[in-house]
């Protein structure tokens, strides 16, 4: 990139704001039909062990909601305030002054407010899945980590 476009890039990359949506289950058809297979075994042994079909509604209802980020499909958004994933039934925010680590693999990238790994991280964070869009992603990411970690905030990247 020429010198006198990194300022205009920067600039852009500041306001943009970068939206994608990831649906895991059309992804890895196999274990969507595993997974609808477990949920429907179980609900109906709920309706049968309890002796009423409310029992297994009620338990499809639990399991359905309990992996609705895998069978339905989930908004990111990465923008100058911060990330933020939609689900059908959550939506989670976090700013740039929280992200103290970032984690990249090779589907996705985990945003933590923890300083280093722990057990804690599982339950702590975003995880953004990729859309074949993981130069971008990360681009949009680097750019507001570094902005952030030029005011004083400790940043490390694994």
């Amino acid at each position: 990139m020429p010198a006198e476009s990194a300022p205009k890039e920067a600039c852009r990359l500041a306001h943009a704001r970068l939206t994608w949506t990831v649906h895991l289950a059309w992804r890895q058809p196999r274990r969507t039909a595993a997974l609808l297979f477990v949920i429907v075994a179980a609900s109906i042994a709920a309706a049968y062990g309890f002796g009423s079909g409310f029992w297994g509604l009620l338990a499809l209802a639990l399991l359905v909601a309990s992996v609705s980020d895998f069978l339905f499909p989930v908004r990111y958004s990465i923008g100058p305030e911060g990330v933020e994933v939609r689900g059908p039934i959550h939506r989670r925010r976090m700013t740039w002054q929280q992200v103290r680590r970032v984690a990249k693999d090779d589907r996705g990238v985990k945003l933590s407010p923890l300083s280093r790994p722990s057990r804690l991280e599982a339950y702590r964070g975003i995880y953004l899945w990729f859309a074949d869009n993981a130069d971008a992603v990360m681009a949009s990411i680097a750019h507001h980590t570094e902005a952030e970690a030029a005011g004083g905030d400790d940043l490390s990247s694994t």
